[in-house]
């Protein structure tokens, strides 16, 4: 039996222990890994000294594990499986030990000559498939019915709080937006819990954070009554707001069903942090140099655990990616690249100017109105300092572009390499402010991460 990502996750006693299967789907996460055509077997990493043995008949499927764990298949068996599944490449063929040959010996069934006997095994994991998706239907079934909740709270929150105004003192305070925070986590709204501890950290770095309060509030607000109205929308726009409320997509899914896009990507910028809610992430933008489609690979680095893949700015990568969304385009990954063999001349699309830039944002926001990053590469800028003392960015007809707070280290930068001629720059817009990550200069792009 060929086993694919979605026969190994209805081998899951529940979701807990699939998700957390999910992480140890990694070769770094095992000291071991083998096959022998058989079976697989492996030695992942655990928190004690001893490491468990994990050992798969991939006939069956029959499994074992050393953890104390009494419902089987534990997350260490998932974890395993889920890699053979995805990187089977990685397991090198190795004869097995005398203790795994007598193991995989007494689970060998004897030659059964009834084709019903031989079928079973079959359509018992057919049926857990199919009875896997019904379960599924069911668990997003009781989510909608929660976020539903969580959404009405939510426009009450607005409301009361548009009628009061922003000038209200406890605005400013951490718990004003924390409390409604945690009941959007409650109803099962992850990125707009996320949104309203972003806000206010924002108040707290924005003098003039009237501007960005208003915005915000009238993002909130677009999400409320998108959500409430959400049966008019197209099917692909439905997915789309789930996907922006904070619905999780798995990677296999997604390759499974989305096509791919091959081209020669050019890595245009990267931005790394640690979020709101203390998740290490990066974001990689790419650019196709024959199809001109922008690309994010937005990871996330959980623990000790670091990315799987690392990109350099000025690399160019001859892959296949496959974007998340059918109706914007913009978050993907990988399927497959390698760097490209012959380097050819790498060319980044700018815009002229400010509103050439703005037009190109608004007509993105009539695709995706839930879009919070917008690449922009902005060409024939003169950097220089005000009367304050701060950087200020202007395009070629002189009108200020907004800039995010950037660090000291990234203004002397564009200062010192502009040196009074005209840049280009790229970065992300988000609505309200540009943040530059790279400068094309003529020994090619220059990385401010």
């Amino acid at each position: 039996m060929q086993w694919t990502d979605e026969k190994i996750a209805a081998l899951a006693p529940n979701d807990s222990t699939e998700r957390r299967g999910r992480t140890l789907a990694s070769s770094a996460k095992w000291n071991t890994i083998a096959t022998n055509y058989e079976a697989i077997w492996g030695e992942c990493k655990g928190s004690g000294s001893q490491p468990y043995l994990v050992q798969i008949k991939l006939s069956g499927p029959k499994y074992k594990c050393s953890c104390p764990v009494r419902k089987p298949p534990c997350k260490h068996v998932l974890g395993l499986f889920f890699l053979f599944a995805k990187s089977s490449a990685v397991f090198k063929y190795q004869a097995p030990t005398e203790a795994l040959k007598n193991w995989l010996d007494q689970q060998s069934t004897s030659t059964v000559s009834s084709a019903s006997k031989t079928l079973a095994p079959v359509l018992k994991t057919e049926e857990a498939i199919e009875q896997a998706k019904l379960a599924k239907q069911k668990r997003w079934a009781q989510r909608v019915q929660l976020m539903t909740s969580g959404m009405d709270e939510l426009e009450l929150w607005l409301t009361d709080l548009i009628r009061q105004g922003i000038a209200n003192t406890d605005i400013q305070k951490a718990s004003f937006w924390n409390q409604v925070a945690a009941k959007m986590v409650d109803a099962k709204l992850p990125r707009i819990s996320t949104y309203l501890k972003e806000t206010h950290l924002l108040i707290q770095q924005n003098q003039n954070w009237s501007e960005v309060v208003v915005a915000r509030l009238g993002a909130l607000y677009l999400w409320a009554e998108s959500f409430k109205k959400r049966n008019l929308l197209s099917a692909e726009m439905q997915e789309e707001l789930y996907q922006s409320l904070g619905k999780i997509i798995k990677k296999a899914d997604i390759l499974a069903q989305h096509p791919s896009s091959k081209d020669l990507w050019f890595v245009l910028g990267k931005k790394e942090g640690v979020d709101i809610e203390g998740r290490s992430f990066r974001k990689i933008w790419l650019q196709g140099q024959k199809t001109k489609q922008q690309a994010l690979i937005l990871d996330y680095a959980f623990g000790s655990m670091g990315y799987e893949q690392q990109y350099i700015v000025g690399d160019l990568l001859d892959g296949a990616l496959v974007y998340y969304s059918k109706a914007y385009p913009q978050r993907a990954i990988f399927e497959s690249f390698e760097s490209a063999k012959i380097y050819e001349k790498t060319t980044l699309n700018t815009y002229k100017d400010l509103n050439s830039m703005l037009t190109s944002y608004g007509k993105a926001l009539v695709q995706n109105p839930w879009l919070f990053s917008f690449p922009v590469g902005l060409s024939n800028l003169k950097a220089f300092v005000n009367d304050k003392k701060e950087l200020q960015i202007k395009d070629v007809k002189d009108r200020i572009i907004p800039l995010s707070n950037l660090k000291e280290a990234i203004i002397w930068k564009i200062l010192a390499i502009s040196g009074g001629h005209s840049v280009s720059l790229f970065g992300e817009w988000s609505g309200l402010h540009f943040e530059p990550l790279s400068m094309l200069t003529e020994d090619g792009i220059l990385s401010f991460t």
